[in-house]
Parts: C-alpha cells; structure tokens; sequence
C-alpha cells in the first residue's frame, strides 16, 4: 500500500501515526511506511482492521528479508536498567543511592 494511503486510511478512522505510537509508548513510527519494522506494522494493521501482509505485500513476499527485518527489530529493543544497577549522580546524598554505590 502506498504511504499516503495507509495515512488516508488511518485518518478516514478518526486515528494518526502519531496517536498511534503515543498510545503505545512509541515517541513516532513515522518509519514503518517506508521500511520493515516488525511492531509498527502490527499496530498500524490493528488500526486497520487487517494484516501487515495486506498493506505491505512486498516486506512478506521473501521470508528470508522478513526474518531479517524481525532480528534487526529485536535488536532495537531497549532495556531500562534495574534500580540497583543506577549510577549514582555526583552531589546526590549517599542514603538517597543505592546501595551498590555508597561509599565507606
């Protein structure tokens, strides 16, 4: 499907790119309407009431380009570090650290 008419049909449903990343914790997903991005395509499908196949045929003709699309996703995830594994910011008070930083 072409660009300007996956966004045609996101607004003809009362819905954006926009709303959509925002709803989702997303700060844009502009991205997926010109490149493989495995969970946008999903949400965007969502709001469509369809498939990603269905909008985007081409990402899913070769399984090979498409397994490679899902390993690239996967290594944008990001993960927050614990609590316990923050670094303590200089002129922080030393009870207010954790404890794997304080000093004796």
């Amino acid at each position: 499907m072409h660009p300007a008419d996956v966004i045609a049909a996101l607004r003809k449903r009362g819905t954006s790119l926009r709303k959509i990343a925002h709803d989702n914790g997303y700060s844009h997903i502009q991205r997926v309407l010109t490149s493989p991005w495995l969970a946008a395509e999903q949400l965007v499908a969502k709001a469509l009431d369809t498939t990603p196949q269905v909008l985007w045929p081409s990402r899913y003709r070769d399984p090979a380009a498409r397994a490679l699309a899902f390993r690239q996703t996967r290594k944008i995830a990001v993960t927050m570090p614990s609590t316990r594994d923050r670094i303590a910011v200089p002129g922080t008070p030393a009870d207010a650290r954790p404890d794997n930083t304080r000093k004796p």
